[in-house]
């Protein structure tokens, strides 16, 4: 994070709490032992044919410096929660390992100016991902949004990492199976053999190789049926 001057910091407080009518012109900060004073020097006018006045103000300033709890919560890099993104039945291949990679970048991009938690660290492994990350709620929303754009199947688990005041607290763990099968592939299900004919992000159709007959599975279906995936 960029550091900043102690008067950019209350500008940028001013902006970002403040009412204002008009234009700051100046902003002097006056720093003494218990705070400090600021002159505000604004430009105005309550109406459009009132000639614009220029006057200064002077408030006090009570500050400490300190690191804010988004910021500790960076730096201290703590782990909560764990995507475990895996695919079935062959790796992930580069096209869909950087779209993944774009997905995660562009919802902490929009979650930029929400305190929803960090990414700690991501690590690529040779059957997919692990993510970790310092909110159970980013890792969730992480997750979900992963799952809504590529053929996968979700699960959440939780685990009692300790207590606080009583209460348990819960490693979260969010797992994705991402699908890699392509039209073509055979797959042995409890039916027969079956020919994998089209998937999206929803649904994966088969037909069975004995009857000709086709057959229409969600992807949670599919993996709850222990396919099994026939190498040729």
């Amino acid at each position: 994070m960029k550091s900043k001057n102690p008067t950019e910091l209350f500008v940028k407080f001013l902006a970002d709490k403040g009412s204002i009518n008009g234009v700051i012109e100046k902003v002097e900060l006056d720093e003494r032992e218990e705070g400090a004073v600021a002159r505000i020097t604004v430009r105005g006018s309550p109406h459009q044919l009132i000639a614009p006045r220029v006057i200064t103000y002077e408030v006090a300033v009570k500050y400490i410096y300190d690191v804010c709890a988004s910021c500790r919560e960076m730096l201290s890099r703590k782990e909560v929660a764990l995507i475990q993104i895996r695919s079935i039945p062959r790796a992930l291949d580069d096209l869909t390992k950087k779209k993944i990679l774009n997905i995660i970048e562009q919802e902490i991009f929009k979650l930029k100016d929400k305190k929803v938690g960090f990414i700690s660290d991501i690590k690529q492994l040779k059957n997919g991902f692990d993510i970790y990350t310092t909110s159970a709620n980013l890792a969730r929303h992480l997750a979900y949004v992963i799952h809504n754009q590529l053929p996968s199947h979700i699960i959440e688990t939780a685990k009692v990492a300790g207590f606080k005041n009583g209460r348990k607290i819960y490693h979260m763990t969010y797992s994705v199976r991402v699908l890699t099968y392509k039209s073509g592939d055979l797959i042995r299900t409890r039916e027969g053999e079956m020919m994998v004919i089209s998937i999206n992000n929803k649904f994966i159709n088969l037909q069975d190789i004995n009857s000709k007959k086709y057959k229409q599975l969600t992807i949670s279906e599919l993996i709850n049926t222990d396919a099994v995936f026939i190498e040729q």
